[in-house]
């Protein structure tokens, strides 16, 4: 593993036996990857651990972020979403979505940087809660929330990915951890998210019809 990758030993002992967040983002390091990182590979290290895994690696690259992986993951995110809320039991993608790579070392690069956040986020403030909002129910209209953060990640609006990669990440922590509080900072923040993203829109749009008014007025 290249040096920019390696982790501290911080993870903490996750409740009743289940893998912490950050124990998800040291496995991920720690396997073996090619030049490009293919989102098959991301299902085949994952296994079958739940969908709120799948989401937070596919959420951090635009949270840091890395340029140009919007499109990327965010249509991945949304039909992983849409099996949520079908109740499906594990995520799946087509093939040729599952054919699409990452740059391997940018990639690496970034969750190696969350991983130690993801690991203070852990210790300070995460914890199973509300369990109601962690619950399959509860994950098929979380699911619908997802959808339509993972469709607004994916427009090509400048600074249009953070916030609602951000609100996913918390919602992806909330359902690893179990923990309810998350859940709805997540959705807190994807409400604002949305709104941060329809100001730059119509910021955009206004700039827009002024230029043109100028040019041609």
């Amino acid at each position: 593993m290249p040096p920019s990758t390696t982790i501290p030993a911080q993870a903490v002992p996750a409740p009743e036996g289940r893998r912490r967040a950050s124990e998800l983002l040291e496995d991920f390091l720690a396997h073996e990857h090619g030049e490009r990182i293919l989102l098959a590979d991301l299902l085949r290290i994952l296994g079958d651990r739940a969908f709120g895994a799948l989401i937070l690696l596919l959420a951090i690259p635009n949270v840091l972020p890395v340029p140009g992986l919007s499109t990327v993951t965010g249509l991945p995110i949304a039909l992983v979403a849409v099996q949520m809320m079908l109740g499906r039991q594990e995520p799946w993608l087509p093939r040729r979505v599952a054919a699409a790579g990452i740059e391997r070392a940018a990639f690496l690069r970034v969750v190696a940087r969350a991983h130690p956040h993801v690991a203070r986020i852990e210790r300070r403030f995460l914890t199973p809660r509300l369990p109601a909002l962690t619950t399959p129910t509860a994950e098929r209209l979380l699911g619908l929330a997802i959808l339509v953060l993972a469709l607004v990640l994916a427009l090509p609006i400048v600074f249009g990915n953070q916030p609602p990669a951000f609100a996913m990440a918390l919602i992806a922590l909330g359902l690893i951890e179990k923990d309810g509080a998350f859940v709805i900072a997540g959705l807190v923040s994807g409400v604002l998210a949305i709104g941060i993203v329809m100001a730059v829109v119509f910021g955009l749009f206004q700039g827009a019809s002024l230029l043109v008014q100028q040019i041609f007025g």
